[in-house]
């Protein structure tokens, strides 16, 4: 395991830590509190990864261009696994939603992603296979690691890789730079390490880039019974990311984590972000 120690002085108020595997890296601050401990993979259970890309076809049918941004995309996985499964499920219209654009803060994962090396173990082969139809071979091939934690490494075939744009960026200031129409933005299981003072700040500024014809998707470790972790550097207690955004003007759509804005006069709460 790599460690990776940050000091809370000097560490900005609007700066957070995601990085890529837990196993892999872990980020502290100087009482030994998490800053970021990340957890991701292929296809995570907790989206319905092929019901997700028929209603993006069926919501975005007919519109030139929608714009996918992930993120906290880490080492590219989620990145991978949405625009295959898109290739798979909706083969016309995948192609009008490339290239997706992926955003982490730290310029070290995405160093990482666009070596076009993901360190991975068997369950990710299986977890490829079974949402693509056992077109493992079609989509990446397998390669060493230098990490000892990983069974292997597999490399995006250039296809694949070529339909990804990796970028260096914080969600809290890079959220404005975003087309002002058909954004799908998947901001997945990092809430809890922005902060409880930035929620409602990112939800305004999520429901500004997405009130016309947009859509946020979250992940299953931004609801509250799933949110606390006593060993973070932020309290993360009575956070629910749900209540948030509804809070803010939107509601969950039939697909679990999946939210679309709603019109409406004001918002309740006018947070500003320093």
């Amino acid at each position: 395991m790599r460690t990776c120690f940050y000091t809370t002085l000097n560490l900005p108020q609007k700066h957070y830590t995601p990085s890529f595997k837990s196993s892999e890296r872990e980020v502290f601050d100087e009482n030994g509190k998490v800053l970021n401990r990340n957890t991701t993979g292929f296809f995570r259970s907790d989206l319905d990864w092929q019901e997700f890309a028929t209603f993006l076809e069926n919501k975005y049918k007919n519109v030139e261009q929608p714009n996918i941004t992930i993120y906290g995309c880490s080492d590219g996985t989620e990145a991978y696994s949405l625009a295959t499964v898109l290739i798979e499920r909706t083969p016309t219209f995948a192609y009008k939603t490339f290239p997706i654009i992926a955003k982490d803060i730290d310029q070290h994962i995405i160093s990482k992603a666009k070596s076009e090396i993901i360190d991975s173990e068997k369950s990710d082969i299986f977890a490829i296979n079974y949402h693509l139809n056992g077109k493992f071979n079609h989509y990446f091939q397998t390669c060493g690691t230098r990490n000892p934690d990983f069974d292997f490494g597999l490399k995006p075939k250039k296809p694949l890789y070529d339909k990804i744009i990796f970028k260096q960026a914080n969600i809290l200031e890079d959220i404005q730079n975003l087309p002002n129409k058909n954004n799908i933005i998947l901001c997945r299981n990092m809430w809890k390490y922005l902060g409880k003072e930035n929620h409602n700040y990112l939800a305004q500024q999520l429901y500004e880039k997405t009130k016309h014809n947009g859509l946020v998707v979250i992940g299953s470790y931004d609801t509250k019974s799933e949110f606390a972790d006593n060993d973070l550097a932020f309290d993360t207690h009575d956070v629910d990311i749900d209540k948030v955004l509804k809070q803010n003007g939107f509601r969950e759509t039939n697909i679990k984590k999946v939210y679309e804005p709603i019109k409406i006069n004001t918002i309740p709460y006018h947070a500003i972000y320093q």
